[in-house]
């Protein structure tokens, strides 16, 4: 969704800015080779600008779809921030200056008109990455003792999450099964997303996880919404507000300062949204990062 966002906002820069973009366009134009068409300098550079968020085009390719009017290629990105290759359609105007980066296909059923976008098949493949970094993470919980891990296997899952992260809490109930039905050990990696009241509620959950383990507590914080998440985000913040947090001034700084480590650790490598899963298969270091929810069991068959 970021991604087909990011190629909609780039028509509109190009139309809000026409004539700081012009000159850079036609300067790359130029610098393109002599054997790339017309059409793929044309694409390479409406898209250029994408760059700045970490993609890039990698290949411009006419595709086999047929649209009345247009010429349509099939354009191979490279999102080098999110770890994953990306497959779009451009249709160009076989008359006329014209480009679109979305069309859809229409049909009428009684009064109402449905879309279906045209996209290539299988649009979006997760690129293996080095994941080692999240074991460092990983590491500098368990000497906080924070504690974390859900389950007990040789097959391990890293899931980024925030306590104020409704994709997130949704599922807090089902950690412990999930371990369990998958053979699976879950490793839930806190990202203070929120500043300091995820700090709060990330501090508030580690009292609960040293009395109880990771897993009661997070059906803990469940139980404050029982799936409904604004009632579960006010609970949460009404129980640290009414001095739910018994744990000293110092200890609480001390969770602090590693969660701040741990955030600083996760942005280097390119982590910065709840939630995010991270696999790699055992024994090795390079694996995937999929930003969003993903099922487990799909996660665990990448190899």
């Amino acid at each position: 969704m970021r991604i087909l966002t990011a190629l909609l906002l780039v028509s509109m820069f190009i139309s809000g800015c026409s004539q700081a973009n012009e000159n850079v366009n036609k300067t790359e134009i130029k610098k393109e080779k002599k054997n790339v068409t017309q059409d793929e300098k044309i694409i390479r550079s409406i898209l250029s600008p994408l760059k700045v968020q970490g993609v890039e085009v990698k290949k411009v390719e006419p595709a086999e779809v047929k649209v009345p009017g247009f010429k349509v290629y099939e354009v191979t990105i490279d999102d080098k921030r999110n770890h994953r290759e990306i497959k779009k359609y451009v249709f160009l105007s076989k008359k006329g200056n014209y480009l679109a980066l979305e069309m859809f296909k229409y049909k009428i059923k009684g009064d109402k008109v449905l879309l279906k976008p045209i996209n290539p098949k299988n649009p979006v493949k997760e690129l293996k990455t080095d994941v080692s970094f999240v074991r460092k993470v990983d590491e500098m919980l368990t000497k906080a003792n924070i504690p974390h891990v859900i389950g007990k296997s040789n097959r391990k899952v890293y899931i980024v999450w925030d306590v104020f992260c409704p994709f997130c809490s949704a599922h807090f109930n089902q950690l412990e099964e999930i371990a369990r039905k998958n053979n699976v050990e879950i490793h839930m990696i806190p990202l203070a997303v929120h500043g300091e009241n995820s700090i709060k509620g990330l501090i508030y959950y580690t009292q609960i996880a040293r009395e109880r383990g990771a897993a009661e507590a997070f059906k803990e914080l469940y139980s404050l919404g029982n799936g409904d998440f604004m009632k579960y985000a006010k609970n949460l913040e009404e129980k640290i507000k009414k001095g739910g947090i018994k744990l000293s001034k110092e200890e609480q700084n001390k969770i602090k300062e590693t969660l701040k480590n741990v955030e600083k650790e996760l942005l280097k490598n390119g982590v910065r949204a709840t939630p995010t899963i991270i696999y790699a298969p055992p024994g090795e270091k390079k694996g995937y990062i999929h930003v969003g929810f993903k099922p487990i069991e799909e996660v665990l068959k990448e190899k």
